[in-house]
């Protein structure tokens, strides 16, 4: 969500920056309708892109915004002792974070609805036909549209020169779908209220808006002169109804301006609309086209097998476990598995196989046991070598804060000197996914939903582990 957040106020505040620089003082109003809302969709969505184009060409969603202080490097030399050990936390700041952000939402969705709601009330009231629009009276001076629902005050339409720009004025809004734009900019501010870049964007649109009602109104036939006179007056107004376009929109400075500036010449208009499109290539290029990095090589091998159960139905867990892991396998994370079915691989075929594959990483999938029956909770092992402690601690440690907030209770890192993490001559850790000894961890080993939870909390790790591959 941090990361989501990161790369739209960046893409999005650099298309506005443009829009604010090239295109916002021409009168290019059709062109920059089309350029506002393109540019906010394409935003929204480029960073949820995966689109490989150029090894050269970098992305800003490759950008990983965590340091290394979000896993800790261990470099006492500890022989088989715990390095860590993390307990479960009660409160959860991202929790917490979340049910504000969806409390935040539910207010700005009621808003909408609400507003909807009116509309719809107001437009079952009744109305007098004129041309394409149903006219509803409503107790606010001023006149606004909804499509072709007009809401207007009775004494209002005393002031024929008013109606008539008025009428136009709305009458272009509703041809052109003013309304549509509106909704969708409320929609969106009911999910992102939290970006100020969509909030500009929407003052920006809706501006727009009046621009192009204003130009098409003068070019029916009004008077400049008269029209601008009628637009300051209107200012004066009460709110419009809320969800509609308004004769009284604000930024009547901006309106005047904008009726009085001379149109650029056809080659100024091109250059600027050219300019414009070139600059917002290259920003959506660098914040959805992805590098062709190299995905994470993790080796996953599915403990024991064949003759050699482990503790209890350990293998056909571990195995289970392992075939679900394996369908997350994409151009993040390459998996590749030892063992797909039940057979028996020695110790020395496992290495073997792991250090061909030549990966950046093994994972050793086991169950736990002890005497002790109120032991559980997750633990990994990684070999304590010069070579690739400091690799396997933080591959650990990556897999360990993914499983924990939601599959274990507490978890503890460890070094061992096992054959199979001692001997291969990548990064490897071994993790002991739960204790079959203790009741409540061996129901949730057997269950099937547990273990896709598993595979999945797995994935996760290895998917953030990718960003800090070293």
């Amino acid at each position: 969500m941090i990361n989501y957040m990161f790369y739209t106020l960046v893409s999005l505040g650099c298309s506005f920056l443009v829009y604010s620089c090239f295109l916002k003082r021409q009168k290019t109003f059709q062109f920059n309708r089309v350029f506002l809302l393109a540019t906010l969709v394409l935003c929204m969505a480029s960073p949820l892109m995966k689109v490989e184009l150029f090894d050269a060409v970098p992305s800003i969603t490759q950008i990983s915004l965590h340091t290394d202080q979000d896993i800790p490097v261990v470099h006492e030399n500890l022989e088989g002792v715990t390095v860590l050990e993390v307990e479960k936390p009660s409160y959860s700041m991202t929790t917490a974070v979340w049910y504000a952000y969806i409390l935040i939402s539910l207010c700005f969705s009621f808003r909408f609805v609400k507003n909807l709601i009116d509309i719809l009330k107001r437009s079952k009231r009744h109305y007098d036909s004129f041309g394409p629009f149903k006219l509803i009276e409503t107790d606010t001076k001023n006149a606004s549209s909804f499509f072709n629902y007009l809401f207007v005050n009775s004494e209002s339409l005393n002031d024929e020169h008013y109606v008539r720009s008025m009428i136009q004025h709305e009458l272009v809004h509703y041809k052109q779908g003013h309304t549509i734009d509106v909704l969708l900019m409320e929609a969106l501010l009911c999910l992102f209220w939290f970006n100020p870049l969509i909030w500009l964007y929407r003052r920006a649109v809706v501006q727009n808006h009046e621009f192009i009602a204003d130009n098409y109104t003068i070019k029916s036939g009004i008077d400049l002169e008269d029209y601008a006179h009628l637009i300051i007056n209107s200012g004066r107004m009460e709110h419009r109804v809320p969800l509609t376009s308004g004769f009284n929109f604000i930024q009547i400075k901006n309106r005047i301006i904008m009726l009085h500036q001379s149109k650029s010449s056809i080659l100024k208009r091109t250059l600027t609309t050219t300019t414009a499109l070139l600059l917002f290539s290259g920003i959506f290029m660098l914040s959805s086209f992805k590098d062709s990095k190299k995905p994470l090589v993790v080796i996953v091998d599915a403990a024991h097998g064949g003759v050699d159960s482990g503790h209890l139905n350990e293998k056909d867990i571990v195995l289970k476990i392992s075939n679900e892991l394996m369908k997350f396998s994409d151009n993040t994370v390459k998996l590749i598995t030892l063992r797909s079915e039940d057979k028996f691989f020695s110790l020395n075929e496992r290495v073997k196989f792991i250090n061909a594959q030549n990966p950046d990483l093994m994972i050793s999938l086991h169950c736990n046991s002890a005497p002790d029956a109120a032991a559980k909770g997750l633990e990994v092992f990684y070999y304590d070598n010069e070579k690739t402690n400091k690799e396997s601690l933080k591959y650990g440690m990556s897999l360990i804060n993914q499983q924990l907030p939601k599959n274990f209770d507490n978890a503890k890192m460890k070094t061992a000197g096992f054959k199979i993490l001692k001997d291969i001559k990548c990064p490897g850790v071994l993790l002991e996914l739960g204790f079959l000894s203790n009741p409540e961890d061996k129901a949730k080993l057997n269950n099937h939903q547990f273990q896709q939870e598993i595979a999945k909390a797995l994935y996760e790790g290895l998917a953030k582990a990718s960003k800090i591959k070293l």
